[in-house]
């Protein structure tokens, strides 16, 4: 996210860190019953964002104050839990989880979120290739990125050269590789 433009990097941190909360919930429950109810209070208070409700939580103080003002709503992450939730219960989440999460980025990014949905899916499908999960063809993304999408088109370039080399039993490699970002960076400046 750093190279998107600073002033909204705020926002893409708070959402990001959304999406880690959640998938800590994921990976330190033990009993989907506790899991259930542990997100079900974030949908709960993602929803009172809505209302001006702000619960005294850190990440979602920062969501209010970040996020919400760029036109994303806490409805609208409501579909980000609900793909961690279809995960929790043993179903194939991670392409919901990726498109809410990415389109949510592509809002503040002032960008089309239907244009980022793909993306996220693309990137969701990665991360779960970088914990050693059988990954489904990862959706094809062949429309030219739009410039302010290209931060996130870097990320889900990423996650593909992630699922090809998990599908070729080859370890991924770790994140902060010459390569990773030399491939970032391409990714980010032309588009591709």
């Amino acid at each position: 996210m750093l190279y998107a433009p600073t002033n909204v990097r705020p926002a893409l941190f708070a959402l990001h860190a959304l999406d880690i909360e959640l998938a800590r919930v994921i990976a330190t429950t033990t009993e989907p019953m506790i899991g259930e109810i542990r997100l079900a209070w974030w949908r709960e208070a993602l929803l009172k964002l809505d209302a001006g409700q702000v619960p005294a939580q850190p990440l979602l103080t920062a969501i209010a104050a970040q996020v919400l003002p760029r036109g994303v709503s806490g409805r609208s992450l409501e579909q980000l839990e609900d793909g961690f939730h279809r995960t929790l219960m043993g179903g194939k989440g991670a392409t919901v989880r990726g498109a809410a999460l990415f389109a949510a980025l592509a809002i503040v990014l002032e960008a089309d979120p239907d244009a980022a949905m793909t993306m996220g899916q693309v990137w969701a499908l990665g991360e779960e290739a970088r914990i050693g999960a059988m990954i489904p063809d990862a959706p094809v993304m062949t429309e030219p990125v739009a410039s302010a999408l290209r931060p996130l088109a870097g990320l889900a370039t990423l996650a593909r050269r992630d699922i090809e080399r998990a599908r070729q039993g080859r370890r991924v490699e770790p994140r902060g590789t010459t390569m990773r970002q030399a491939i970032l960076l391409r990714s980010v400046v032309f588009g591709r």
